[in-house]
């Protein structure tokens, strides 16, 4: 996400195929860490609630941490993905440790490894009319467009 379209910024390749930020120009951007492990089976506890408290009690937030979200398959409830956002100059600054505390958090819920990526995050906002349709009026102000173009 780019917070205004001059600070937007081409990305510069590394190596090892790793993809760092110019150190003077990662302003605005967000990184974005996704974890995704199996989630132990049986257990009476809410896996979302668990990862919030423990998210909270990590105060990762102190590190950059924008807004987490937990997504939970619709067809096998155990799949579980937690996508975590992040300023990307403050997440890049200490990348390695954040990456393995996190994981390390989300270990203690895991039946199995737990895999994590990060990316750079691209928000995708569809463009909005600003055009008028009929289905945007209600009866009464259609009835009163219809008088309007009757009376000519």
């Amino acid at each position: 996400m780019y917070l205004d379209k001059e600070s937007q910024r081409k990305i510069h390749s590394a190596p090892y195929a790793e993809h760092v930020l110019p150190e003077n120009k990662s302003t605005g951007q967000v990184t974005a860490l996704r974890v995704d492990f199996i989630a132990k089976p049986g257990d009476a506890i809410d896996v979302a609630s668990a990862i919030e408290e423990l998210l909270e009690h990590a105060r990762l937030h102190h590190e950059g941490l924008q807004v987490s979200m937990l997504l939970v398959s619709d067809r096998e409830a155990r799949l579980v993905t937690l996508l975590t956002l992040w300023d990307a100059e403050r997440f890049h600054a200490g990348r390695e440790r954040l990456t393995a505390w996190t994981l390390k958090i989300v270990a203690a819920l895991a039946d199995g490894p737990v895999r994590g990526y990060t990316s750079f995050a691209h928000f995708l906002v569809p463009q909005v009319s600003t055009k008028l349709t009929l289905s945007d009026l209600r009866p009464a102000e259609i009835a009163e467009l219809v008088e309007i173009v009757a009376a000519g």
